[in-house]
C-alpha cells in the first residue's frame, strides 16, 4: 500500500474505528442481556390468568436446583385506601389477590412482583403509596418481595452459610396471598410479572 493509497481511502478509514467500537458493544450487550443471567430476560407467558414456572437455578450454597411453581391472579382491584396504606396523590392502589401452588420443599422465600402496562412499564412495591397516618412507607408495601406464608414459609435461607433451613412448619402445597402495588391513576394493568431467580419470569395476565 503506497501513500496515495493511504490518501484516497483515509475516510473510510476513519470511519473503521467507530465502527469496530460499536461492534464491540453490541456483543458485549448480547453477551450481558442473553447470556449472562443478571436480569429478568426470559419471560414465561401464560396468556392467560394463570401459569406455571419451571426452572432450573445455582443456589446461595452453589449447589443446582429445580423450581416449579403455579400462580394464579385471582383478583387485581384498584383503590385509594387498604388498611394503613393510602395512594400518594396521582396514583391507585392495585390489590392483587394471589394464588401460589408448589411442593413444600420448594424454596419460594424471595420473589420479585410487579404490574406491567400496555406500553411495557413495569410498576413494582418501590413507591406510590403512604401510610394513612403519614408515618413513613406502609407494612403493605414491602409485601411484593415476599411469596410464603409467614406462619410457615417453607425452607428459608441460613444467611452465613447460604444453606437452605428446612421450615420447623411444613408448608401447604396451596396458599394464598395478598399484594398492594400502586400505579398512577391513568395506568391500566395488562399484566403480573413474578420471579424468584434470574433470568426467568413468568407473565399471566390481569383479570
Amino acid at each position: 500500500m503506497n501513500a496515495t493509497w493511504w490518501r484516497r481511502n483515509r475516510f473510510w478509514l476513519a470511519l473503521l474505528v467507530p465502527l469496530l467500537f460499536l461492534a464491540v458493544v453490541a456483543s458485549s450487550f448480547r453477551l450481558v442481556n442473553i447470556y449472562l443471567p443478571w436480569d429478568w430476560t426470559r419471560p414465561i407467558v401464560a396468556h392467560d390468568t394463570s401459569g406455571t414456572l419451571r426452572q432450573d437455578f445455582l443456589g446461595f450454597d452453589d449447589v443446582r436446583r429445580e423450581r416449579e411453581v403455579r400462580v394464579q391472579v385471582l383478583s387485581a382491584v384498584p383503590q385509594q385506601v387498604h388498611g394503613d396504606a393510602k395512594a400518594a396523590a396521582g396514583a391507585v392502589l392495585w390489590r392483587i389477590l394471589l394464588e401460589f401452588e408448589a411442593a413444600p420443599d420448594q424454596f419460594l422465600d424471595s420473589c420479585t412482583i410487579e404490574l406491567q402496562d400496555a406500553e411495557g412499564t413495569r410498576y413494582g412495591h418501590e413507591g406510590g403509596m403512604e401510610s394513612v397516618d403519614g408515618s413513613g412507607t406502609p407494612w403493605e408495601a414491602r409485601l411484593a418481595q415476599r411469596c410464603v406464608p409467614e406462619s410457615a414459609p417453607g425452607p428459608t435461607l441460613e444467611p452465613f452459610t447460604g444453606k437452605l433451613v428446612p421450615s420447623p412448619v411444613e408448608r401447604s402445597r396451596t396458599w394464598r396471598l395478598e399484594y398492594l402495588i400502586a400505579t398512577p391513576e391513568a395506568v391500566e394493568p395488562t399484566a403480573l410479572r413474578v420471579g424468584w431467580h434470574y433470568p426467568e419470569y413468568l407473565v399471566l395476565e390481569v383479570p
